[in-house]
């Protein structure tokens, strides 16, 4: 399968020095805010990547359910793949990337776990089957096949009628993301797209220009 000639020109915007944010939380959410508008299923997506234990990245996509003055926030089962993985090496890269605006977003950080507090606020907020699911799996482990896992579900259900307080799993919780790096990333025509990166230092941000 030659891919070769799959081509495009870039010519959405661009991001230049003038028009940056100082903090580069702001510059995240003015882009969300705005890819927000177009109304794209899953605008909140994000791709995280960890290592395990074997020193193997492992990637996947997760959901963005909160930004805070300090970081990211998205939640998880601790005791799945990813989860332990954080645990052990709470090192962290995030990817989000917007193709109708030719953007993307690259943030390098450390993780935290939330507190117990929050994790049962918000799982409370949850719709009654994705409390279900998180409560009846558990995750990245194995199980015998389709069947059993649709058993274990209704029997969660049944177990805890819609309108009924469905426990949250003692393993279920959110990390924060405490950025270290990010890089906005712009399209531009003729491959000379914009990248800018921010870095934090003793609290306080700095920008610099890379070449595409």
């Amino acid at each position: 399968m030659d891919l070769h000639n799959i081509r495009e020109d870039y010519k959405f915007d661009s991001l230049l020095e003038a028009n940056l944010q100082k903090n580069p939380i702001d510059q995240f959410k003015d882009w969300f805010e705005s890819y927000q508008l177009l109304r794209v299923k899953d605008a909140n997506a994000m791709a995280i990547a960890t290592v395990d234990g074997n020193g193997i990245p492992q990637n996947r996509i997760v959901l963005l359910k909160e930004v805070r003055k300090d970081g990211l926030v998205f939640y998880t089962n601790y005791a799945s793949n990813k989860g332990q993985q954080l645990i052990e090496n709470p090192n962290i890269s995030s990817l989000f990337y917007w193709r109708e605006q030719e953007r993307q977003i690259r943030i390098t950080g450390t993780v935290s776990k939330l507190d117990e507090q929050e994790n049962e606020k918000y799982f409370k907020t949850r719709p009654w089957l994705s409390q279900i699911g998180a409560a009846a799996s558990d995750q990245s482990k194995p199980i015998e096949d389709r069947n059993a896992l649709e058993a274990k579900f209704n029997e969660f259900q049944q177990h805890y009628p819609e309108g009924s307080a469905v426990p949250k799993p003692e393993s279920w919780g959110g990390f924060l993301i405490s950025p270290e790096t990010f890089e906005f990333w712009q399209g531009r025509s003729g491959r000379l797209h914009d990248r800018i990166i921010y870095t934090v230092m003793d609290g306080e941000w700095s920008t610099k220009r890379l070449q595409p």
